[in-house]
């Protein structure tokens, strides 16, 4: 018996200079989500887009707090109300991380200075 193996679309697992180009709503089995989009500036994937889909909840120990946070380049402050859109164009490095199921998604995000 063969098998082909299937290509995975997107970022395969590294460290990316990327560009945050948005935000858009997102619902799935777990509720209403954030998918964060970032695009790839440099090396063999410049130009593709990979993402981050996390919860809509922001609390401090979420993960749509500590990619604003890094966004931001600071911490967010209780009461404090954040415009994703604002932070479009925002450059830095992504760490894209694979997943139990073998595809992969944005880790981390470390903004420029």
């Amino acid at each position: 018996m063969k098998f082909t193996m299937e290509a995975n679309s997107g970022v395969p697992a590294g460290g990316y200079p990327a560009e945050f180009i948005g935000a858009e709503a997102f619902e799935n089995d777990y509720g209403p989500g954030v998918r964060l989009k970032w695009r790839v500036l440099e090396g063999d994937h410049t130009g593709t887009e990979t993402s981050r889909i996390v919860s809509q909840k922001l609390s401090p120990k979420s993960n749509l707090c500590k990619f604003v946070k890094s966004l931001k380049g600071a911490d967010i402050e209780a009461g404090e109300q954040i415009d994703l859109m604002a932070y479009a164009g925002t450059r830095g490095l992504i760490v894209v991380e694979e997943t139990e199921s073998g595809s992969t998604r944005v880790g981390s995000f470390m903004r420029q200075q």
